[in-house]
C-alpha cells in the first residue's frame, strides 16, 4: 500500500480491494487521488476476464457508453450489497442498451448473488431534427433544447429491446428476469408504477438536463433505503481532475440536493459519483 493525500492510503493494482468500505475508507476528493482511483479501477476491471470480457463486448458492439473503470465499480457496490443486505434491489434509470443492467445480471449469476433488476427506459430513440436548418434555429431560440444538446439528450432510433435481448442471451442470461418499466422517468405511469418500490442500489443516468437530473434525483432518492447508494452518472464536471471526461454541469449541479434527502458522497469514479443513504 502506498500513502496517499492527507494520509490516506492508495491500493496498488496487485492488492485492489474489492470491499468497498477499503476505497471509501482512503477517499479524498483530490485532482490525484479522483485521476488514481479511475486508473486503478480501470486496471481491475481489466484484470478480471469476467468485467473484461463483457466490457469489450459492449465496446466492440458499441452498446453503451462510460468507461470500463465502471465495471470494477459495480462488482464493488454490489457485493457491497449483498453483504449489507442479503437480497438486492437494483434500479437503473435510462439504459440505454443495456449495458448496466446486464452486467448486474451476469455478476449477479456468476457470484450467486440474489439481484432483481429492475429498468425504467422508453425503449425509444430521440433523434435530432433531420433538418440542421430547423435544429439550427431550435438551438439558438430554444434554452432547453440547447441544454438537451449540450448534455447528449439525443439518441438514434433503434430496436432497443431486441438490442438489450441479444445482449442478455448473448451471456447466458434471462431478459425476462429483469423487471423492466417502459417509459420516462418524469411520466406519471412511471410514477405511479414505482410508488411503493425501495431499492438498495440505483443508478441515474436519464436526463442529463438539470430538470430531469434533478427530477430523478427528488423521486428517486426517498426510495433508497438507509444504507443503499445512489450513483449518479455524468456528474463529475465540477470535480477536480483531468484525465477522466467528467460529465454535464446540470447533472453535477443536481447532485447539491442529494445531501439534504440524507446522502453522502462517499466515493467519485471518473464521471460516476456514489452516494450513501447514512439517514
Amino acid at each position: 500500500m502506498a500513502a496517499g493525500p492527507a494520509g490516506g492510503l492508495f491500493p496498488t493494482v496487485s492488492a485492489f480491494p474489492e470491499e468497498l468500505a477499503a476505497h471509501v475508507a482512503s477517499y479524498r476528493n483530490t485532482a490525484e487521488h479522483n485521476e488514481r482511483v479511475h486508473r486503478e479501477f480501470t486496471a481491475a476491471a481489466a484484470a478480471e476476464p469476467l468485467l473484461n470480457d463483457h466490457r469489450r463486448h459492449i465496446e466492440q458492439h458499441k452498446l453503451g457508453y462510460g468507461d470500463a473503470a465502471f465495471h470494477a465499480m459495480w462488482k464493488i457496490l454490489l457485493l457491497a450489497a449483498h453483504q449489507r443486505f442479503g437480497r438486492v434491489d437494483a434500479l437503473e434509470v435510462g439504459v440505454f442498451k443495456g449495458q448496466v443492467i446486464s452486467l448486474w445480471a451476469l455478476l449477479a449469476k456468476t457470484h450467486g448473488w440474489p439481484v432483481r433488476v429492475h429498468a425504467i427506459t422508453p425503449l425509444e430513440g430521440q433523434a435530432l431534427p433531420s433538418s440542421r436548418w430547423w435544429s439550427s434555429l431550435k438551438f439558438r431560440l430554444l434554452p432547453r433544447y440547447r441544454e438537451r444538446v449540450r448534455s447528449g439528450g439525443f439518441y438514434p432510433d433503434d430496436d432497443y429491446e431486441g438490442i438489450m435481448r441479444t445482449l442478455f442471451a448473448h451471456f447466458g442470461l434471462d431478459f425476462s428476469d429483469v423487471r423492466l418499466v417502459r417509459g420516462y422517468s418524469s411520466e406519471p405511469a412511471v410514477r405511479a408504477a414505482l410508488q411503493g418500490d425501495r431499492f438498495h442500489l440505483v443508478y441515474v443516468d436519464g436526463d442529463h438536463t438539470y430538470d430531469g437530473a434533478a427530477g430523478d434525483v427528488r423521486l428517486f432518492g426517498p426510495k433508497v433505503v438507509a444504507g443503499g447508494w445512489l450513483v449518479m452518472d455524468d456528474a463529475a464536471f465540477d470535480l477536480p481532475g483531468s484525465t477522466f471526461w467528467k460529465g454535464y454541469e446540470p447533472v453535477a449541479r443536481a447532485c447539491a440536493l442529494l445531501p439534504g434527502l440524507g446522502f453522502t458522497n462517499v466515493l467519485n469514479v471518473g464521471h460516476n459519483r456514489v452516494f450513501e443513504k447514512v439517514r
